[in-house]
Formats: C-alpha cells, sequence, structure tokens
C-alpha cells in the first residue's frame, strides 16, 4: 500500500489556496478603481454641499471681521493683527470709511462688511430653502449692481463724496443681488452637468 494520500490532500489544499488568492486579487479594487471612486465621492459631496460651504466660508468671513475688535480690545493682537492683514486682500480698509467696536477698527469697510454679510444672509437662505430659491434675470441683477457702482466711482473721481448709509445700502443690495443672480444659476448648471448616481 503506498503513501499517497498525504501527498493528495496536500495538493489540493494548495489548488484551494491558490483559487481563494485569485479571487481575492480578482475581487480587490484595483488602484485606478479606487482613485475613481474617491474622485466620484469627492465630486458627489461638492455637488451636494457647495452651497453650504459657500455659505459657511462667507460666515467665517463676516466672523472674523466683527470679532477682530474684540480681540484687539481684549490684547488678544497676535490673533488680531495677523487676521487684519491677511482680510487687507480683498479689502482696502481705509479707517474713515469703517466702522469701529470699543475704539478698534473692523476686518472690512462698510461697504465691503455689508457686502459679504448681505451675501452670507442670502445665500444661508438659499441652502435652507433646499436650493428651492428662484433666481433673478441678468437685467435685474444689474439693476441692483449699479447703485454701487454709481456710488463708488463718482467717489473715487471726486465729484462726491459717500457716507457710511450709502455704501452700507448700495454694499447690501450688491451682496443680495449678486447671490441671487450667482447661486442659483450654479445650482442649475450643476443639475444639467452632474451625471446620474452610479
Amino acid at each position: 500500500m503506498t503513501n499517497d494520500h498525504p501527498t493528495f490532500a496536500a495538493t489540493t489544499l494548495d489548488c484551494k489556496v491558490n483559487q481563494l488568492a485569485l479571487s481575492a486579487r480578482a475581487t480587490r479594487p484595483t488602484l485606478k478603481q479606487t482613485v475613481d471612486t474617491a474622485g466620484y465621492r469627492l465630486g458627489s459631496f461638492l455637488t451636494d454641499h457647495w452651497a453650504t460651504m459657500v455659505t459657511i466660508g462667507l460666515g467665517l468671513l463676516v466672523f472674523t471681521a466683527v470679532a477682530l475688535p474684540f480681540l484687539s480690545y481684549l490684547g488678544l493682537d497676535f490673533i488680531a493683527k495677523p487676521s487684519f492683514f491677511t482680510l487687507h486682500y480683498i479689502c482696502a480698509q481705509i479707517p474713515s470709511h469703517s466702522f469701529y467696536i470699543l475704539g478698534h477698527q473692523l476686518g472690512l469697510c462698510a461697504r465691503n462688511l455689508s457686502i459679504y454679510t448681505s451675501m452670507f444672509l442670502g445665500s444661508l437662505i438659499f441652502v435652507l430653502s433646499k436650493k428651492r430659491l428662484p433666481g433673478i434675470p441678468w437685467w435685474l441683477w444689474l439693476l441692483l449692481i449699479l447703485p454701487m457702482a454709481w456710488d463708488g466711482f463718482t467717489q473715487m473721481f471726486g465729484l462726491r463724496e459717500s457716507d457710511w448709509i450709502l455704501r452700507t445700502v448700495t454694499g447690501t443690495l450688491f451682496g443680495l443681488g449678486s447671490v441671487w443672480f450667482a447661486l442659483p444659476l450654479m445650482h442649475k448648471t450643476l443639475l444639467e452637468t452632474t451625471p446620474p448616481p452610479r
């Protein structure tokens, strides 16, 4: 009687192990598949939540601008000064055109503060309406931004001097008009160009 049974069993076991390895390798996603899946999920997230991220960004911007005087008042200049300098990239921060709290200048001038605050509130309403806020036609958007253009240009060329009321009102019209025009248009474009879910 020969002793072939152990060898046969070992060979059978090796075959099963090889089959399992091949099966696992076949079902394991490749690097390209992993990257494609991650890219698709990121794209889906951005498509679904872009308006929320815009709202959060605008909210942080306004919060920072308003918080700076309080930080300076509390002696936290190591936070206030770099933040104030950073905001200079989007605002001239002219002292005579700015609001003050506790004797310290806000991070944005009156016009820019009203622009970004109204944009934040407008985008928040857009998000809370579940992106159902209807957009406005381009000609109405132009009508809403023209007052700020008139106020800014006439002041720039020395024809007249604006005041904080005009800067605030025209900035608010500009901010609301821009959000009311741009966000629904972006949402509509994304709906038309986004591929269906996999």
